[in-house]
This record gives C-alpha cells, sequence and structure tokens, in this order.
C-alpha cells in the first residue's frame, strides 16, 4: 500500500525575517528622501539637510522645488518595476534574497503610488507641491487619488502572484505563514521609522516624524489587509517546493548596521 508524502510547509525563521523587512525599509525611505536630496543638488537647489524621514532643500525657484518634491515617488516607482524585473528573470535566488527583493519591490511601490492618494486626500506631500499653483485644484487632486488607487491596484497584484510563485502550495498553512510574513513585514517597518523619529532634532512630535510615521502606516498598509485578495484563487499559489527563510547570521548582521545607520546617524540629520 502506497503512502501519501507529506507536504512541506513553508519554515520562516522570524529574526531573519525582520531583519531583512528592516532593512528594506531603512533602504526604501533612505532611497526616497535621498532623490530628493539628490535632485535637490542636480537642479541648482542647496541642500540643508538630509535625513531618515526629510529633506530640506533651499531652491531658488519654483520649478526647482518641484522638481525635488515630485522626484523621489517617481524613482519609488520605477526601482519598484525594476525589482520587479529581476524576480521575473532571475533563476538562482536564495530564498533570504528574494524575499528582500520582494519586500524592497512592495515598499517602493506602495511609497511611490501611496504619494499620489496622500497627496490629493490632504493636499500636502510631495505631489501636493508638484500640483501647486495648478488649477482646478480639485481636479488634479480628483485625479491623483484615482491614479493612486489604480497603481496600488496593479502593484498589489503584481507584487501577490510573484508570493504566489514561491510560497508553495494552498493549504492553510501556507496561506497562515504568508499572512504572518506580510504582518511581521509591517511591524517592523513601522518600528524602524518609529525609532529614526525619535533621534529627531525637532522632537518626536515634529512634522518630519509625524509625517513619517504617518507616511509607513499608510503606504505600506497593503501588508495588512492584501491577504485577502492573496487566499482567492486569482492569485495562482504553485504547487513548488515552499519558501524556506533559514537562520542567517550575514543578514542579522546587516540587518543591525543597516538599522543603526538609519536610525541613529540619519535620524539625528546630516547637516550641509
Amino acid at each position: 500500500m502506497s503512502q501519501s508524502i507529506p507536504i512541506q510547509k513553508p519554515v520562516f525563521d522570524w529574526l531573519t525575517v525582520i531583519a531583512i523587512a528592516a532593512i528594506a525599509i531603512s533602504f526604501t525611505v533612505g532611497f526616497h528622501e535621498g532623490i530628493h536630496a539628490l535632485t535637490c543638488l542636480t537642479v541648482g537647489g542647496q541642500l540643508l539637510e538630509y535625513s531618515a524621514l526629510y529633506e530640506s532643500c533651499d531652491s531658488s525657484s519654483i520649478f526647482q522645488a518641484k522638481m525635488v518634491a515630485g522626484s523621489a515617488p517617481t524613482f519609488n516607482l520605477l526601482a519598484g518595476c525594476i525589482l520587479w524585473l529581476i524576480l521575473r528573470r532571475a533563476k538562482r535566488l536564495s530564498p533570504n534574497t528574494w524575499l528582500f527583493i520582494w519586500l524592497f519591490m512592495l515598499m517602493n511601490w506602495c511609497y511611490g503610488a501611496g504619494y499620489f492618494i496622500f497627496s490629493g486626500i490632504a493636499n500636502i506631500g510631495d505631489w501636493a507641491v508638484v500640483i501647486a499653483g495648478w488649477e482646478p485644484s480639485w481636479l488634479w487632486r480628483t485625479i491623483m487619488v484615482l491614479i493612486g488607487i489604480m497603481l496600488y491596484i496593479l502593484f498589489i497584484r503584481l507584487t501577490l502572484n510573484e508570493m504566489g510563485r514561491v510560497i508553495g502550495g494552498e493549504s492553510d498553512d501556507h496561506l497562515r505563514q504568508a499572512n504572518r510574513l506580510f504582518f511581521v513585514s509591517y511591524g517592523t517597518s513601522f518600528a524602524v521609522v518609529l525609532g529614526a523619529g525619535a533621534f529627531c532634532p525637532y522632537g518626536f512630535s515634529s512634522l518630519p516624524v509625524t509625517a513619517g510615521l504617518a507616511a509607513v502606516l499608510g503606504a505600506l498598509s497593503p501588508l495588512l489587509w492584501m491577504f485577502r485578495w492573496f487566499r482567492t484563487e486569482h492569485v495562482a499559489k504553485l504547487e513548488t517546493e515552499p519558501l524556506i527563510i533559514t537562520r542567517n547570521w550575514a543578514w542579522l548582521g546587516a540587518g543591525v548596521i543597516v538599522v543603526f545607520m538609519y536610525v541613529y546617524v540619519l535620524g539625528q540629520t546630516i547637516y550641509f
């Protein structure tokens, strides 16, 4: 009599997952603010401050200010697309490296699309600076919100499709592990940005900190709700070897260094 072979479950070393998520969010926000800073210098502005949660640029014209503001979310979208192509075409990635690229891709996409919605609704933030003076304002803000929603839907679908290719099946165990991965990544991201805010020279209740926390909570909110999409039949879950994230001291060490540099060094602000 033949015996059925038990299906292997996805296995995650959660400490390593936390380290990978911490590196991904540090790079995402650092990249976002870094693009602002580089654009400031490129268009001839005077860079005053570069921090974990903000940059300060003295622009000599409205055009310069608009270029600086719109550059970062645009490059977040481009970076996400490049990372998606890497995931689609790479044949041999370790599970840990795959998870980092997947999270970094998702975070860049979410920040890029999220700023359209945030600026459209609240009339503050990067895209609000870009459309300042454009009339009728309500129409431009409505267009931004619609663009942001459409981009969110597209990018979350693409992100979940990539997870479906590697998670390893549709059993309850596979789906539960994916959901835990989403929640742990969200909580880690918030904790890292919160830590950076604690060192902000303007105070924990200042605009840079509250805006940074609002950005991470709002932009990465799909990590809280996209599981509802993931468990449906519309997202294919391939019957492959399950995703296994093992304890990796290299990733743990890199996580400590990157988070220290982002939270403590950049959190205190670099002045020019």
